[in-house]
């Protein structure tokens, strides 16, 4: 056991097929719970980062500004409770926003790209690939001096690397399938073209459905007037593509790998908890693929029918828009829409989300673009395969959008709807900006409501 800002912390640390890899360290938080009998317990989950400093800095930042407002006289009663946390630490890796981080400097210089393209493959290989899959991996970085020029190369290669995904559970809104339906060389093609971002909400129209968030400024092509950020998706070669596409790689492994670890050790240690103080309360925390991480957490209790936890809060998550809904597309349900059906969430839930958040954004707009192949701006509220992070949820009757407030506006939370909470007005600026007082003082309340 660790403190971290005052808070008791449990580490619990999972692997890639979604195992708690150390039985100690999920009796030691159950320990802690038996003998210290707290009254609340905190499950956080990372999304995207480079080391397990990335995601301690997460929760340290969380729990110090959390801690910090629960001092404010609004929140005296729950002060007074007794908290533990348990920080959920599982496999995922950076996600690069554009091909010009990191090793390439040079933009033109393409035996740099070539490289960078090479040792990222090389990590895939040695890292995310599986037996079996190894050999097309090793394949593929030999088509890598083929690939210029040719078409049947590229359409192997590309169909190789996305070998990688062959186990993956994600829904239809994820575009996966539709990516695999297309050539290889023309999804590269597709990335040639750059794609532009709007970022400027409108006030939401008073006709809007239920469930559906205000729209979005007009986008320009030239990145003009609308409001718009622009996508450089390819910087002069091949390599500069492949590179975009081994992001969305990156992308859809670490979203089914969130998925395994959610439904897998995040509802084991809930179910673990539960089993040793049935009354405590849960409370379930997960930023961007810790967001849907911890929404397949919760799915997968509602399978069950027990062990109900009492509040989730989704940060900037990195799920699909129609996740939560009630009519996805042809009738369906979305993915998640169990945790609302079968009201597996006594509490609050809570969506927070920003228009500025580019992470969400160009991620769904890149897979939107070579599942439609779009040429205009993408990832809007009306992009069948935008973000919740972006967007909010869609298509969820019932649902309430509203600001997020600053600290000192109170929040009157409801149990059993969505409430998405936008922070495009300036108090959500990026996909990481979920530490902030702002942020934790709508968390606070979360908790009173419970």
């Amino acid at each position: 056991m660790a403190v971290i800002e005052g808070f008791d912390f449990f580490p619990v640390h999972c692997d890639g097929d979604g195992k708690i890899q150390s039985s100690d360290e999920l009796r030691a938080l159950t320990s802690a719970v038996q003998q210290r009998q707290p009254s609340d317990v905190i499950f956080i989950a990372h999304g995207f980062r480079n080391d397990e400093n990335d995601a301690s800095g997460l929760y340290s930042g969380f729990l110090q500004t959390f801690g910090a407002n629960l001092n404010r006289t609004e929140f005296a009663a729950v002060k007074a409770r007794r908290f533990v946390v348990c920080g959920i630490f599982w496999p995922s890796k950076a996600f690069k926003e554009s091909f010009d981080e990191g090793a390439v400097q040079n933009l033109d210089d393409r035996d740099a790209e070539k490289r960078e393209v090479r040792r990222r493959l090389e990590e895939l290989k040695a890292t995310d690939a599986c037996e079996e899959q190894r050999p097309k991996i090793e394949k593929a970085l030999k088509l890598l001096d083929t690939v210029d020029g040719s078409t049947a190369a590229q359409d192997e290669f590309v169909t190789l690397v996305l070998s990688l995904l062959d186990d993956a559970e994600l829904d239809a809104t994820e575009g996966l399938q539709k990516v695999r339906e297309q050539d290889g060389s023309r999804l590269l093609e597709l990335l040639e073209k750059p794609l532009f971002l709007p970022t400027v909400p409108k006030v939401k129209d008073a006709d809007d459905e239920g469930g559906a968030l205000g729209g979005i400024a007009p986008v320009f092509d030239n990145g003009g007037e609308g409001g718009t950020q622009g996508i450089r998706s390819v910087f002069g070669s091949i390599f500069g593509r492949i590179g975009q596409f081994l992001n969305l790689t990156t992308w859809y492994l670490m979203k089914d790998r969130s998925g395994k670890v959610g439904a897998g050790a995040g509802a084991e240690a809930v179910r673990a908890v539960r089993a040793v103080a049935p009354a405590i309360k849960v409370h379930l925390v997960g930023h961007s693929l810790g967001g849907r991480l911890m929404a397949s957490c919760a799915k997968a209790l509602a399978e069950e029918g027990t062990h109900k936890v009492d509040s989730l809060t989704l940060l900037q998550a990195a799920f699909s828009h129609y996740g939560l809904s009630s009519t996805r597309k042809e009738n369906t349900p979305g993915f998640f829409r169990a945790v609302i059906d079968k009201k597996v969430v006594r509490g609050p839930l809570i969506a927070t989300y920003s228009a500025k958040d580019t992470v969400v954004g160009k991620a769904y707009a890149i897979m939107s673009r070579l599942a439609n192949d779009n040429t205009r701006a993408v990832g809007d509220k009306n992009d069948e395969f935008g973000g919740i992070g972006r967007n909010g949820s869609q298509n969820a009757p019932g649902s309430i959008v509203e600001p997020l407030h600053q600290v000192g506006a109170p929040y009157a939370f409801s149990a059993g709807v969505i409430i998405n909470l936008d922070g495009s007005q300036g108090l959500i600026t990026n996909h990481g900006d979920v530490r902030s007082a702002n942020v934790t003082y709508a968390f606070a309340w979360v908790v009173e409501g419970t």
